[in-house]
């Protein structure tokens, strides 16, 4: 049977084009296809990602789909993602019923295994596929192949019969996860996003490598734990795989990909000390004896209990970085999410990884139905005490379809319309506190305005930096048009030297590169447009006032506010912590790869807009 798998574009409403690393990459199609392949399956992909030739993201999934239809002919398409991915998968349903009308569509993923019977109610596809979907979707592709239509007896399906959804038995005892086939990336053009696109994946994931090929894998599913804001908390037990099977899975991907950086995705990597111990002794073993070269990170819960021991193990055998679920400093909101950890546990963590070397992170999250203004001082009181150097990450939580928050969230009336929150998920931050809205959005606001500045990271400017001219025709900066640097800087916390490769827009790059369906433009345009854009940005006041007013009016609100309620003076603290430059016009925040903690590299302005007009002299 043909079975065409699509990919849902990330971009779709956040920002077209996307471009999607592998380690971004939704695991589950590989899963998916693997099975497939080995229950005698011809499968073929469609990876809606990494594709700036289309005028907007509808545009190019409607004629990428259509493409793919003609193509391959498929029997059957599978679909799926999470809750995010609604919109997108509304509308490739709608362009697959228009164009294929006869064609099966079965759905799974996150937004179907958390909330099934109105997602399929309301997207409506032939089927769709609860939980863990390998054996499922080809058991499905059997009998579709064999012409039955008796679903009965495959579980956890979801179908229409006589125009009404009907839902089989939930069965969640599955197969041995060793057993499981390794996932099979070929038919998603793997080889064009580890060549092409891994410059795309998050800092955190490729810092330690100038030339980054960042790969990940999955070594366990479910979750033993019952968090208040998470959508892991029914289905199957939680399983991990023996660090056995792990290391056949690695040894694999290494001599097919070589690849120099692992990403360990799964949230419960390292249950307990012996598990990690155990898997960095075998990795020590195979870099011995195959000359394995990578650096690898992973996460985990505080409940492992890691100590100098292990950890100074696990950095011997190539980690740079793992990360806990902080979420809170409070211990009121930290039992309200149901979290089983205590501050102190975060404290003596980041003491050991910083003295053993390794980067350690994860996030505060703040809106939690315990949250108040007294929680919130306690948690940024941490933050400013022990966290300004980690890789921390300060977000409003978000009440996802399967969480416990969710569940609150319609019982209080605070989702009223749950079809209109699908349309608009994560678009804004909902209020579940106790706190007047106007406060809590005030509140919300002003952290959001210190998160995205990240004024707190301890900084250093960049000491050369130039065009990588071997990456001139990347399609990542092609797409994008920006250019891939080579940077130079000294780190500001261990005054160690560091280089990186960067993607950024610093003005040199006009002219290089191979066009992509633009107009020659001469010389002298050229160089009057670059003449232009630094008057126009530079000094312009007509264009500065509109930001400055902006910044001014931010500072005042936080300053008055500061006044009513000293828990703003927080904020305040963490933006003016770290000595802050206005000549800066570009940074990017990253890790030292020496000693792995959170800086941030600047450009001046001046050496950016000198740099353009010099490099405008210089085109023909």
């Amino acid at each position: 049977m043909r079975i065409l798998l699509i990919v849902p574009t990330r971009g779709y409403k956040s920002g077209y084009p996307f471009f999607l690393s592998i380690t971004d990459f939704p695991t589950g199609f590989a899963y998916l296809a693997s099975a497939l392949r080995n229950g005698g399956h011809e499968v073929f992909g469609l990876n809606l990602n990494n594709d700036a030739s289309y005028e907007s993201a509808y545009e190019m999934v409607y004629k990428r789909i259509r493409r793919s239809l003609q193509e391959v002919q498929p029997e059957l398409i599978g679909l799926g993602g999470l809750c995010t991915d609604y919109k997108f998968l509304k509308d490739a349903i709608q362009i697959i019923r228009e164009l294929s009308p006869t064609v099966p569509i079965v759905c799974g993923g996150g937004i179907i295994n958390n909330d099934a019977q109105f997602v399929f109610d309301t997207l409506r596809p032939d089927f769709s596929i609860i939980g863990e979907g390998e054996e499922i979707i080809v058991q499905l592709a059997n009998r579709l192949e064999g012409g039955s239509t008796n679903y009965e007896q495959i579980p956890n399906l979801g179908y229409w019969k006589n125009g009404a959804a009907k839902f089989t038995k939930q069965d969640f005892n599955y197969i041995d996860i060793n057993e499981r086939c390794f996932p099979d990336y070929e038919p998603f053009g793997i080889k064009e996003m580890l060549d092409n696109y891994s410059m795309a994946a998050r800092s955190l994931y490729r810092y330690t490598r100038p030339n980054p090929r960042p790969m990940s894998i999955v070594t366990a599913r479910g979750c033993p734990f019952n968090c208040t804001f998470c959508v892991h908390r029914r289905g199957a037990r939680y399983r991990s795989r023996s660090v056995e099977n792990i290391m056949q899975e690695i040894t694999y991907l290494y001599e097919r990909y070589h690849f120099n950086i692992l990403i360990v995705l799964d949230e419960l990597f390292a249950v307990n000390k012996r598990r990690l111990m155990e898997f960095c002794t075998s990795l020590l073993d195979a870099r011995e004896r195959w000359g394995w070269d990578f650096d690898w990170m992973f996460q985990t819960h505080a409940s492992a209990s890691l100590d100098h021991e292990v950890l100074k193990l696990a950095k011997k055998s190539g980690v740079y970085f793992f990360s806990y679920g902080l979420e809170s400093a409070s211990p009121r909101v930290l039992s309200s999410m149901n979290k089983k950890t205590k501050p102190s546990q975060i404290i003596e963590t980041i003491q050991i990884a910083n003295d053993v070397g390794i980067g350690f992170g994860g996030n505060f999250i703040f809106g939690d139905v315990a949250e108040d203004e007294g929680t919130i001082s306690e948690t940024m009181g941490f933050f400013l005490r022990y966290c300004l150097d980690i890789h921390i990450v300060l977000v409003a939580v978000q009440p996802y379809p399967g969480s416990k928050l969710f569940e609150s969230c319609l019982t209080r009336g605070i989702i009223r319309n749950k079809l209109e929150f699908y349309e608009h998920i994560g678009e804004h931050p909902w209020n579940m506190t106790l706190m007047p809205d106007k406060l809590w959005e005030t509140w919300i606001g002003l952290l959001g305005f210190v998160a995205s500045s990240l004024s707190w990271v301890k900084s250093t400017y960049a000491s050369h930096y130039e065009i990588d001219y071997e990456t001139v025709n990347s399609p990542l900066g092609l797409d994008t048009g920006q250019q891939i640097y080579k940077v130079w800087a000294k780190c500001p916390h261990c005054d160690k030297d560091i280089n990186y490769r960067e993607l950024l827009d610093l003005g040199e790059a006009r002219g290089l590169g191979e066009a992509r369906g633009k107009k020659h433009v001469s010389f002298i345009r050229q160089f009057i447009a670059l003449i232009n854009e630094f008057f126009h940005k530079a000094l312009n006041i007509q264009v500065l006032i509109k930001p400055l007013v902006k910044i001014i009016y931010k500072l005042a609100v936080l300053y008055f506010l500061s006044f009513r309620n000293p828990m703003f003076k927080l904020l305040w603290a963490a933006a003016k912590n770290r000595k802050r430059d206005f000549f800066v016009r570009l940074f990017f925040v990253t890790g030292c790869p020496h000693c792995n903690r959170r800086i941030k590299i600047n450009f001046p302005i001046k050496d950016v807009y000198f740099k353009k007009i010099k490099r405008g002299l210089m085109l023909t």
